[in-house]
């Protein structure tokens, strides 16, 4: 079925058995066996080929051998609606044989049907959008998730935003939601805070209008400031470790822009550490294993008190928190990612602002 979507690809390059695209089993010849396959490739047109070229070429991944796949670009559609319908049945497909997509679009409002496509399984999904702005106004991508019939279940999570290209307004319609914010100037000071919202994320729509105009030239806005290509990537492995993570989309990438192919470079080293990343993953959750090492925080007794859970695994932290009008229904408790210093504020005797932010939705 997934064969009827899809173009052979046309690739000149000699690649040796050290490289990433050795181990690739490419839709060339023959359509991929999907059998054996975690991880599969999708470009929207054939203006991914240069991000493939790229990379091809970077280094082999240990024990992605019979892993991963390319499906090859999409045909092409007579309009959008066409080729959205089709995206969100192969997406779906996908998720369906447990194989999660790297899909290589041009615009991140196209991380729509990436969405439809893998939530019809999940009773709750995250959602993290990594862009300069925050793409909320009528038609954008979250305002289209915002507005679905199940927004209800859906978290989403904004990072990298630029205040100077948010207006007011897009602020108040995040607010009454479940949106949590991380703007540029934060995610720098500690792009280890940017893990603890990946963590959870089912789907993340990386727009490359993220990065500053140094490091990617080759894409719709020119701006000075943004993430640099070091942050970029390593805010990619952190998707790809995500246990919870089906889907990474990369946006925004415009060959004719691209004089020697510098933009190309970078996303194939941003989907090679999302690669990277999702084989480095330990099923490492509260839910998943025993080895953590619990720590509790009890305040005044009005005040509910807080469990953290630090794994033996991971050194990663997260927070327990009970429900405050039905504290002994586990099916209440609220678990979420957090960090060693929400620990110590707690253990302090201040309130973390997370917590506040988490008790929140549990009202």
């Amino acid at each position: 079925m997934l064969e009827h979507y899809f173009n052979k690809l046309e690739l000149d390059l000699t690649l040796d058995q050290t490289t990433f695209g050795s181990v690739v089993d490419t839709y060339i010849s023959h359509f991929p066996n999907l059998e054996k396959a975690k991880i599969a490739i999708i470009g929207q047109s054939e203006s991914s080929n240069a991000i493939r070229k790229h990379l091809y070429q970077l280094s082999e991944i240990g024990l992605i051998k019979d892993t991963i796949v390319d499906l090859g670009n999409m045909k092409n559609h007579k309009n959008d609606q066409d080729h959205q319908s089709a995206l969100y049945l192969v997406i779906e497909e996908l998720k369906n044989l447990n194989i999660v997509p790297i899909y290589i679009g041009n615009n991140i409002n196209q991380g729509f049907s990436l969405y439809r496509g893998i939530k019809q399984t999940l009773n709750q999904m995250q959602v993290t959008c990594i862009s300069s702005r925050i793409p909320i106004t009528e038609n954008q991508i979250l305002h289209k998730i915002t507005n679905d019939k199940s927004d209800d279940l859906c978290i989403t999570n904004a990072l990298a935003y630029q205040n100077h290209f948010v207006t007011s307004e897009e602020i108040d319609l995040t607010k009454n939601k479940n949106y949590k914010l991380l703007r540029l100037g934060n995610l720098k000071s500690n792009i280890e805070e940017a893990e603890l919202y990946l963590r959870d994320s089912n789907l993340v729509l990386f727009d490359i209008n993220a990065i500053r105009h140094a490091d990617a030239p080759a894409k719709e806005s020119i701006n000075p400031s943004g993430l640099t290509s070091e942050e970029a990537c390593q805010i990619a492995r952190y998707a790809g470790m995500s246990d919870d993570n089906d889907c990474f989309g990369l946006f925004g990438y415009i060959p004719d822009l691209d004089d020697r192919e510098l933009t190309a470079a970078l996303c194939a080293q941003v989907a090679w550490y999302f690669i990277n990343g999702f084989y480095s993953r330990m099923n490492d959750k509260p839910d998943k294993h025993p080895d953590f090492i619990k720590y509790r925080c009890d305040f005044s007794d009005r005040d509910t008190p807080i469990l953290f859970l630090k794994s033996k695994l991971t050194s990663r932290w997260w927070m327990k928190i009970e429900h405050p009008a039905d504290p002994n229904n586990s099916n209440l408790t609220l678990t979420i990612p957090c960090s060693y210093e929400d620990y110590l504020i707690a253990a302090n005797g201040e309130t973390p602002e997370r917590y506040l932010d988490a008790l929140q939705s549990l009202k």
